[in-house]
């Protein structure tokens, strides 16, 4: 059992799951800082099949990011502060020899200070999923995830809509594991919200992540990060005004650490590439996994 324990640290937890991403673009909002899915690590989506009986996962993604910088027209400076801790319980299902299951909640808080002094913080908007993954070969595990966003964050943090992701995630093990990719490609739906009393029509965005990892020792595993997002336009009903459509492209370089057998800790820093209209992204990640 402590063997697949110590396999599962490898998982993803994703989305960040993410829930970033998830909050306005026309207002102020987590979404200048992250693009969705960026949060993952070194074997995120390497998860087990065949294991007996449940596990259990705690996991917390912290991001810290410092705005002074746009693709296109300038906007506001900003420091920006999001803590997701998520619980996650994978199992079985029987008949279902090479599959595996995950049921996930994310909660999460936020922070955001602007250079003229004012601030902004509380709970972002929650969020309930489900994995599915198989192993079509050893080195290659598949996996499927829906998340559901609900509009239930604190007032100035909330997208004030139901969202829905839906995401194609792989890992593959090269080299005898020496090489790691994690990838995943996803698409947003986001419904039509309401926001400080204004109403929103939300646009869609495509996103896509890439993880390259050289596994060294527990200590040791440098790592490149590549994510990338394209998001429709959308429409301030309210004011009857167009919101632009954005895309934005970041790289990133880190190191993913085995602190326990039961403890996976990673911390990198990825900077924005290309993008329009759009903050250019200047974040530092770190990812706990604790398994019990």
């Amino acid at each position: 059992m402590m063997a697949i324990r110590n396999k599962i640290l490898s998982m993803l937890l994703v989305t960040s799951f993410l829930m970033i991403g998830g909050l306005s673009m026309a207002t102020r909002s987590f979404a200048d800082a992250i693009i969705p899915y960026s949060v993952i690590g070194t074997n995120e989506y390497n998860l087990p099949v065949g294991f007996d009986k449940p596990i259990n996962l705690l996991l917390s993604y912290n991001v810290w990011s410092n705005i002074t910088d746009y693709h296109g027209e300038d906007g506001e400076n900003y420091d920006a502060l999001l803590s997701v801790n998520k619980f996650a319980r994978l199992f079985t299902i029987d008949g279902l020899e090479n599959w595996g299951f995950l049921w996930e909640g994310v909660v999460g808080f936020g922070g955001l200070g602007f250079e003229n002094g004012d601030s902004l913080s509380g709970l972002i908007d929650p969020q309930t999923g489900m994995v599915a993954w198989t192993k079509p070969i050893p080195s290659w595990t598949l996996c499927f995830e829906y998340w559901l966003h609900l509009p239930w964050g604190s007032n100035e943090l909330s997208d004030g809509s139901v969202n829905h992701t839906l995401t194609m995630m792989n890992n593959h093990q090269l080299f005898d594991g020496k090489f790691v990719i994690d990838w995943d490609f996803g698409y947003k739906m986001r419904g039509d919200g309401r926001k400080l009393g204004t109403k929103y029509e939300y646009g869609n965005s495509l996103f896509t992540n890439w993880v390259f990892t050289y596994k060294h020792n527990p200590w040791v595993n440098p790592n490149i990060h590549f994510d990338w997002e394209s998001g429709g336009s959308g429409k301030n009903k309210s004011a009857d005004t167009d919101l632009a459509s954005y895309d934005r492209m970041q790289l990133g370089i880190g190191n993913s650490m085995k602190i326990t057998d039961r403890l996976l800790f990673d911390i990198w820093y990825s900077y924005g590439i290309d993008g329009r209209n759009i903050a250019r992204t200047n974040n530092v990640y770190t990812r706990f996994i604790w398994s019990f």
